[in-house]
């Protein structure tokens, strides 16, 4: 035995065997490495490009009017697209046999100062080839962000209506300070004829502009069409819900719709009998059936709900109300006569500041807003789903804070609108859609 172990020692033929058992460990240890960080390095870059594509996605969609959750899923097709489907893990149903992701992308929708943002997440464990390696996981991250275009004083958001904005007859409008906005892709987006005149810095139209204005006058030159449409910019706000009907029993017949007779006035004071011409009557906040203003009357700070009937200021009406919002719900509808006087201005905090009147999403009434030299209305009007609003306002040469958004506005007197006011708006904007950018 001693003389076979001298022989196998002495052989150098066994000292190459053993010398190169030695060396093969490292080396195929240091191969299985690099490869798999070529392989990491791969994969990691395929998630960062699909990633960057699913966020361009989603807040391209997100902007355009889609919700959270179709833009998300909009993003995961985009990213899976690009980056291959991973692992498939279960199914929907058994007869159904519509496979299910592992894991999807994470989209999150947020804001980086006056942009809207996206950011798509994706993690994915890695299962090294070879021997000797942990699984690994590779986690990349991308984020989006839409800048806001020029602002936006009127919004029509119908996508197909004819004549989505009008101006027409001897209506005068100035808005020189914003632009005006159809996301309508009709040939006749947006309407401008007859002896109407016409200021603004822009219109930007989803389809065309028809204009024979006897006078339009353009900041920009010339209006853009074929432009992507606006989304509802307050699409997310929460309504409020109505409550019991504020009785108006005493407040008088000659000074409100239903007053009946004189007495107390829902907690406010007591109206006499035979008022004098500078008698005013006091409302408070809460939800009203119903409210016809006919005589002077004074709001007091807060949220006037109109429940299922109408709001109505007559001709013969010299309404004030400072800090107030109006909501039109369960299909209220609104008229403000030409003859009424009114000052009416929006709250600048709480979640509505910055609205003066406001109609539940499903709510498709139109609406007529008429004013006169000594009425003015500061505030949003926000109608999303109504039909029509014709609006008509003082024509002051300082303008008004007002912004107007509903399915389809034709303008019926003379208006002009101010652009810097975001004070009175409680800094609420409504823009343009801009270019979209990689943060990171």
């Amino acid at each position: 035995m001693r003389k076979r172990a001298a022989r196998i020692f002495a052989d150098e033929r066994g000292n190459f065997t053993v010398l190169t058992a030695l060396i093969a460990v490292p080396l195929l240890s240091a191969a299985s490495i690099a490869i798999n960080l070529a392989r990491i390095n791969l994969e990691a870059a395929k998630m960062q490009t699909a990633l960057d594509a699913a966020a361009f996605s989603a807040v391209k969609s997100y902007g355009e009017g889609e919700t959270e959750a179709s833009a998300r899923d909009l993003a995961n097709n985009v990213f899976f697209a690009n980056f291959g489907q991973p692992e498939i893990v279960d199914q929907l149903g058994p007869e159904s046999g519509v496979a299910v992701a592992a894991t999807p992308v994470q989209i999150a929708f947020g804001a980086a100062g006056v942009e809207t943002t996206a950011t798509a997440a994706y993690a994915l464990k890695y299962n090294p080839l070879f021997f000797g390696l942990q699984p690994y996981t590779i986690d990349r991250e991308s984020v989006a962000a839409r800048m806001p275009g020029r602002e936006a004083c009127i919004l029509a958001l119908h996508p197909t209506a004819s004549r989505a904005f009008e101006v027409s007859g001897g209506a005068s409008v100035d808005t020189s300070g914003c632009t005006i906005t159809s996301n309508s892709t009709d040939a006749q987006s947006i309407y401008l004829s007859g002896s109407a005149t016409l200021k603004a810095e822009c219109l930007y139209a989803a389809g065309k502009v028809s204009a024979t204005l006897a006078n339009l006058q353009l900041a920009c030159g010339k209006a853009v069409e074929e432009v992507t449409p606006i989304a509802d910019p307050f699409r997310s706000k929460k309504m409020p819900t109505t409550a019991g009907w504020v009785s108006l029993a005493g407040c008088g017949q000659n000074f409100v719709g239903g007053g009946g007779g004189n007495g107390d006035c829902n907690g406010t004071g007591k109206t006499p009998n035979n008022a004098p011409d500078t008698y005013r009557v006091e409302l408070k906040p809460g939800t009203y059936g119903d409210l016809e203003i006919k005589g002077k009357v004074l709001l007091r700070p807060g949220n006037y709900i109109i429940d299922g009937g109408s709001l109505k200021f007559t001709s013969q009406s010299v309404v004030s109300a400072e800090g107030v919002t109006f909501f039109l719900l369960n299909g209220a509808q609104l008229d403000i006569h030409g003859g009424a006087t009114f000052q009416v201005s929006a709250p600048t905090t709480g979640d509505w500041a910055g609205f003066s009147i406001v109609a539940g999403r499903n709510n498709t009434a139109s609406a007529t807003i008429n004013g006169n030299s000594a009425s003015s209305l500061a505030g949003i009007i926000y109608m999303p789903a109504s039909r029509e609003i014709q609006y008509a306002g003082n024509g002051s040469t300082g303008g008004e804070c007002v912004r107007i958004v509903a399915q389809e506005i034709t303008m019926i007197g003379n208006s002009s609108f101010k652009l810097d006011c975001k004070a009175v708006l409680a800094n609420t904007t409504i823009n343009n859609a801009g270019a979209i950018r990689l943060v990171r």
